[in-house]
């Protein structure tokens, strides 16, 4: 049992527990602390950064040249192989794995052009795809760390989520680069004048009994 035990204890979870008391916040206790999205990329997706033009106060997270990089070299993969395929008469097996890549190549371009997330300065409004929210309604940045496991590779991916007033977050980006997005995370709270909840350095309780009994107390007296 007590090799079990060892065995098992290098595989636990050994950061602190999440304190939301230290985020100083009553909505910190209702929003949730599991990621938002699944998944993620191993590298740097997207960066903060300043539009171009003297009158412009807007910044924006703009896709990287990794993340452009990654996309078009699978799909001029999938087109080589759609060409082999055609060529040596493989109309098969090579024609799906060839439309494959090149599907997931020209989705993956497609993504990076159409979602984008802007903060423009002097409408104080954030525009999300389709959507725009107010700065008013933005109250924190949450940061949180993602175990991604695949099969031949697993690594940790990052979230940059918005917390709005009325409990709703908003995933703006996730991927692996953690010194990246922790810079732009402080970039972009001191743009929106707000705090950044960084909770990547530990552990998210289980369930919410296991937060600390304070909170109780905590949340009546912000009340």
């Amino acid at each position: 049992m007590g090799i079990l035990s060892s065995l098992f204890s290098l595989f636990q979870d050994k950061r602190e527990i999440l304190d939301l008391e230290t985020f100083n916040d009553e909505l910190a206790f209702r929003i949730s602390w599991d990621p938002l999205v699944g998944g993620g990329t191993n590298f740097c997706t997207h960066r903060l950064q300043k539009m171009p033009g003297l009158m412009n106060s807007s910044i924006e997270f703009r896709p990287t040249f990794v993340a452009y990089l990654f996309s078009i070299l699978f799909a001029i993969f999938g087109l080589i192989f759609c060409f082999l395929a055609f060529s040596t008469g493989s109309m098969d097996i090579g024609v799906l794995i060839s439309l494959s890549f090149l599907g997931f190549g020209v989705w993956s371009l497609w993504r990076l052009v159409k979602q984008k997330s802007v903060f423009n300065g002097s409408s104080r409004v954030f525009y999300k795809n389709e959507k725009s929210f107010g700065f008013d309604d933005i109250c924190a940045i949450q940061l949180l760390r993602e175990y991604v496991s695949g099969n031949k590779s697993s690594y940790y991916s990052y979230e940059l989520n918005l917390v709005c007033m009325n409990g709703e977050r908003i995933n703006i980006i996730d991927h692996g680069a953690l010194r990246a997005i922790r810079e732009d995370a402080s970039m972009l709270a001191d743009y929106l004048s707000i705090p950044v909840w960084d909770a990547i350095d530990f552990r998210i309780p289980d369930s919410a009994s296991d937060w600390d009994p304070k909170a109780e107390v905590f949340r009546n007296n912000l009340g």
